[in-house]
């Protein structure tokens, strides 16, 4: 789901001049108001037209079946390979299309927008790991024998590797994808000359079945890309745990997950704050997990852990930025009931101190100067007068006239009085910084 005010301030140039990608954005009929160059191959003047008029017949019941799905609940996403026979002569008719549903700030349905891309760059022209950032395909990197080596943060969404030891084990002994008969026959053809294969599997997932995938093959061995065929529904109300003029009223960043640690609500300091940690503003309804950045976050996972059974905590976090200089954050957890019932949710806020830090730093830097500063004076001064000292008691009093001797007996007092006062100014200096 997107939430725009502007349909023409959410697409940016690029892909409106785009020949690789199709873009189409469609009222709720379907019928289609925008269009960028590349959709021009499948029809050059489609506005209020039906998007489904430009698929084969058995793709247009496919993407009326999901566009209803996708009006009934507007945070689904819909993943499609559809028919188009009029780019047949393009050398292809397969396109991969990603649907979302647009809403207003007021959370009013505005319309569909879809990016695709044509089968033919999947398979020769397209750099693969741009499928993970555009069309939010996971990543299973394999050796050459097929082992699997390591995965993604899409990946840990869907499955758990960790439980069930993916590392360095073969792709068809994983519990959740072994017994796929689908996955057994491409990988029995796949070798390092094999062009890429797309094809759907049945997963041991329980809460995602069904699975479109893509395999090739890379340097280090091969690239499985995954994604899967309907993403479920988050479990929350569409109101949410926390309503929605109360979340962005919240200073800092706010987080709001589900009692599982999915992401459900976020307001837009934490969708910024999201953009300065990870480079994107974080899925709502996938775990916050952070699980290619554990170091970085650890305390917080500890902390969300001990949120999920119900206690509260809170830290600071500190990091390295790409500037070499760190940032700092405070981030409160607190467990979520609704009206004195059981816990339902967890509430994070992060607030940036940063600039709160900086200056106490800075603070702390002028207060050791001025702590030198109020210091010098003892160390300049006491050693001429321990000099003077010293040289006092060498004169022999004795030598001197009367009046010499009367103005003499008066500086070893003044020059103890000196010292003392020099000692106990240093003393009170030393304690007050």
């Amino acid at each position: 789901m997107i939430s725009t005010e502007s349909i023409e301030s959410l697409i940016p140039d690029f892909l409106m001049e785009s020949r690789h990608f199709y873009l189409v954005v469609t009222d709720v009929d379907g019928r289609v108001l925008k269009f960028n160059q590349s959709f021009e191959k499948i029809s050059s003047d489609p506005v209020d037209l039906s998007f489904s008029d430009f698929l084969s017949p058995n793709s247009s019941s496919e993407f009326n079946y999901s566009l209803e799905l996708m009006l009934g609940a507007p945070k689904m996403r819909r993943h499609l390979m559809l028919e188009h026979p009029a780019i047949k002569a393009e050398g292809f008719s397969q396109v991969w299309w990603e649907f979302s549903v647009v809403t207003t700030p007021d959370m009013d349905i505005s319309g569909i927008i879809g990016i695709g891309v044509g089968m033919q760059f999947l398979e020769q022209e397209m750099p693969w790991n741009n499928l993970v950032d555009v069309l939010g395909f996971g990543k299973i990197v394999l050796d050459k024998d097929l082992h699997v080596q390591k995965w993604d943060e899409r990946i840990l969404e869907w499955f758990d590797p960790e439980a069930e030891s993916w590392e360095n084990r073969a792709l068809v002994e994983i519990p959740a994808l072994k017994g796929s008969a689908q996955l057994k026959n491409v990988l029995e053809y796949i070798s390092q000359e094999s062009k890429p294969k797309c094809f759907l599997f049945k997963s041991n997932s329980s809460s995602l079945p069904f699975f479109a995938a893509l395999l090739t093959p890379s340097l280090e061995g091969y690239h499985l890309f995954l994604v899967p065929k309907e993403i479920p529904k988050t479990t929350v109300s569409e109101k949410g745990l926390v309503p929605a003029h109360l979340l962005s009223a919240m200073p800092g960043a706010v987080f709001v997950l589900e009692k599982s640690g999915k992401l459900s609500q976020q307001n837009e300091s934490a969708k910024n704050l999201g953009r300065i940690w990870k480079g994107r503003a974080y899925s709502e309804g996938y775990f916050l997990n952070f699980p290619n950045q554990q170091n970085r976050f650890s305390k917080l996972v500890r902390a969300i852990e001990e949120a999920k059974k119900g206690r509260s905590s809170d830290l600071e976090l500190k990091m390295l930025m790409p500037d070499q200089e760190f940032s700092f954050w405070t981030a409160g957890l607190r467990p979520l009931a609704i009206e004195g019932e059981e816990q339902e949710g967890i509430l994070i806020q992060v607030v940036d101190i940063t600039a709160l830090k900086s200056q106490l730093v800075q603070t702390n830097r002028e207060n050791e100067r001025l702590r030198d500063l109020a210091l010098s004076p003892s160390h300049i001064l006491r050693g001429p007068l321990s000099s003077m000292m010293g040289i006092i008691d060498l004169i022999d009093a004795k030598q001197l006239n009367k009046e010499n001797q009367k103005l003499f007996s008066y500086l070893r007092p003044l020059t103890k009085e000196l010292d003392q006062i020099i000692r106990q100014h240093a003393k009170k200096m030393s304690t007050f910084t």
